[in-house]
């Protein structure tokens, strides 16, 4: 973590489905210190309907919340904030209509991130909040629209994102409030076949349990206040009495409990049932909580990739190794397109910084379809970065880096570019090239004299001198070629000898 020297300032958004949430802080040595707090119950999950489909109200009222965040925003460097959309942003069939009017508010992009990478993300935020040890930890967040479990020691092993959460359940098992026996009980045997797949999996792997984010540190809060259990933890006998005490009122707006604010009455009874569920089914016994969660998780993977400890990185090196990456091959391609980055960067869409990523994480894993088949091998991984557990990358990041992996040769996939992505076919014609130009696969360098240089948003030229030309007429046939497959993405490809 940086030192508090000059301090520097971060900053997490979470775009939750019950509510969103602010958090602006800074370190002091290792230690969070916060700075600035916000929180709206936007409800987003209650927006969808039955097509997954965001209403117009619900967009409405995340649109007014985020510029309020927006201002309280002011003054955060812009690499220094990180957005990221959770379920129901997961869900939505019209996400990227939300993205879009929400990024012109916003001083920074919304990144989609994975179940998994939520879990992840939830993990190191709780595990900053206790003391190092090799004790093994689940931990468990009950969100609006999904619940994450995650069991680790000094970094996360295992986990997993549940498509359960206190806003979905409570609409569903509870409609209008309703309070009911019932009720509880189809809630509470949804919830168990939601877990069936992972009980044996999560089930005495661990030495205590820890509750994260607002439904369960409520329920912790009603507990104590109402003297329902033990004041310092949950238990299966305090979730118990909390259930049969809330079957005392008819309807959630009638519920009167210690702790226990308006905004959480509709939610309350969904996210209790989860968490009995989970009691049993995994067989807790008693639950602390931690005031950690996802948005103290992010502030600190954002402060490691300012300074050097960039998760994104640990995850490309494991795909090199689990695919057995030909690194020698993936090292040249790399050294020549950052060679030729600065040529091009001006008229780029993509920020240059970024722009380097992209190149070097595709440069090391351009490849790795090959551990499927020669045939193809670049639509092969393709999707596996498309579809793998990435830590650290957010949906948005792996689609960028699965395009440029895709388009490294044959004729551009123009048409199989996801709606919430516009290709930067600059870039990728810079990456062909430097693919092109190693396709022999040999430690020859590639002399200095051979350039590439932007002449425009939608042209590029590359000169090199005539005799190398000469000297390799298989890769002058194949920059000829290069020239008329490019087009096709509207780029104009110059190839001048000199």
């Amino acid at each position: 973590m940086p030192s508090d020297d000059k301090p520097e300032v971060y900053a997490a958004l979470d775009l939750g489905s019950n509510s969103f949430h602010l958090l602006i802080a800074r370190f002091d040595q290792s230690k969070l210190i916060i700075i600035d707090t916000h929180k709206d119950m936007v409800r987003f999950a209650a927006g969808l309907d039955k097509h997954n489909t965001l209403s117009d109200e619900a967009i409405e009222r995340a649109l007014a919340s985020l510029k309020k965040m927006a201002e309280r925003l002011c003054g955060v460097p812009a690499d220094h904030i990180r957005i990221v959309g959770t379920n129901t942003l997961r869900s939505a069939i019209n996400a990227e209509s939300f993205i879009s009017q929400a990024e012109n508010i916003l001083p920074s992009p919304i990144n989609i991130i994975s179940g998994t990478e939520e879990a992840r993300l939830i993990y190191l935020g709780v595990a900053n909040d206790f003391s190092p040890g090799d004790s093994r930890r689940l931990v468990v967040d009950i969100g609006g629209g999904s619940t994450e479990l995650v069991v680790g020691a000094q970094k996360p092993q295992l986990m997993e994102s549940l498509d359960m959460g206190c806003v979905s359940f409570s609409r569903r098992y509870f409609p209008d409030g309703k309070l009911s026996e019932s009720a509880f009980k189809k809630a509470h045997n949804a919830a168990a076949r939601e877990l069936a797949p992972y009980i044996e999996a999560f089930r005495g792997t661990w030495d205590e349990a820890v509750g994260a984010s607002g439904t369960i540190r409520t329920i912790g809060r009603i507990v104590r206040d109402n003297a329902l259990g033990d004041s310092s933890v949950i238990t299966r006998k305090s979730l118990t009495a909390l259930r049969d005490t809330l079957l005392e009122f008819k309807s959630c707006e009638d519920v009167d409990l210690k702790g226990l604010s308006n905004e959480r009455q509709s939610v309350l009874p969904g996210g209790l049932s989860i968490l009995l569920a989970l009691f049993e089914e995994l067989d807790i016994n008693q639950m602390q909580t931690s005031d950690y969660a996802i948005r103290e998780g992010i502030i600190h993977d954002l402060a490691g990739r300012l300074h050097h400890h960039d998760t994104r990185e640990s995850t490309i090196n494991h795909l090199v190794g689990q695919y057995h990456v030909d690194t020698s091959q993936a090292q040249r391609i790399c050294k020549l397109a950052l060679r030729w980055l600065p040529g091009v960067k001006k008229e780029l869409k993509t920020e240059p910084t970024e722009a380097e990523l992209q190149l070097r994480w595709a440069s090391a894993l351009h490849e790795i379809g090959l551990a499927i088949a020669h045939g193809g091998y670049h639509k092969h991984g393709a999707y596996i970065l498309n579809n793998a557990d990435m830590p650290g990358f957010s949906r948005q990041e792996q689609a960028r880096l699965a395009f440029l992996v895709l388009n490294h040769r044959r004729k551009p996939k123009i048409s199989d570019a996801p709606s919430s992505l516009k290709p930067d076919w600059l870039l990728v014609a810079l990456f062909r090239l430097a693919c092109i130009l190693h396709r022999r696969r040999q430690s020859r360098s590639i002399p200095k004299e051979v350039t590439l240089n932007a002449t425009g948003k939608k042209a590029l030229t590359l000169t090199a001198p005539e005799s190398w030309l000469n000297q390799n007429p298989l890769t002058r046939a194949d920059l000829d070629d290069e020239q008329e497959l490019i087009a096709l993405a509207g780029v104009q490809l110059n190839i001048e000898a000199v």
